[in-house]
């Protein structure tokens, strides 16, 4: 497979950008998180593929520019698992990958979208979009401020049982940890003012 990693990008970022807001910000921490990951992969591209369109099943779901609360999360997720074959297959013949890249993007995507592995590369996919996540960014650019420590609690009860990779475990804690102490500060700020 000859990968054009910028060509890609520039694709993907036209699709990730309809979908939830900060959904492209966060394809692209995926993906630096892929390449921490996944660095000693065979699969590699595929990995990178799917970490930039791991979300296309949003695309149209909601407004792209308003934050979401959990409840909405949940409402539409399962609409947007239905979509993201459908959408990942029409995307990846556009740019012509092979069928069997195909079918290995759309299970390393149904991986992330059922926050479950069996091989690992499923693992890598899975940890790194967890892993992702444990930022102030990205709980600034999709959630509205009065969800953040919900979203904390989410992720403090669920994550653990999902990150499966030695690095993954490993960085859990201190990142989950660096978030809470984030939320507090930002919270804080906002007192002052």
């Amino acid at each position: 497979m000859n990968f054009n990693e910028e060509n890609f990008k520039s694709k993907a970022e036209k699709e990730i950008s309809r979908c939830r807001p900060g959904d492209w910000n966060h394809a692209c921490r995926v993906v630096w998180w892929v390449k921490e990951l996944g660095k000693d992969g065979k699969d590699l591209p595929l990995l990178i593929s799917a970490a930039y369109i791991h979300d296309i099943g949003w695309r149209d779901v909601l407004s792209s520019d308003k934050k979401i609360t959990f409840d909405e999360l949940l409402k539409f997720e399962k609409q947007a698992n239905d979509n993201s074959e459908k959408f990942t297959s029409a995307f990846l013949e556009s740019l012509e990958y092979s069928p069997d890249d195909i079918e290995t993007v759309n299970r390393l995507i149904r991986a992330a979208d059922e926050h479950a592995s069996n091989t690992d590369d499923e693992a890598v996919i899975v940890d790194v979009d967890n892993l992702s996540k444990l930022t102030i960014d990205h709980l600034k650019e999709k959630y509205q401020p009065s969800e953040w420590m919900r979203m904390h609690g989410v992720f403090s009860e669920m994550f653990p049982t999902r990150v499966k990779t030695e690095v993954g475990k490993s960085r859990f804690p201190s990142l989950l940890n660096d978030l809470k102490i984030s939320i507090e500060k930002e919270f804080a700020a906002k007192e002052k003012l």
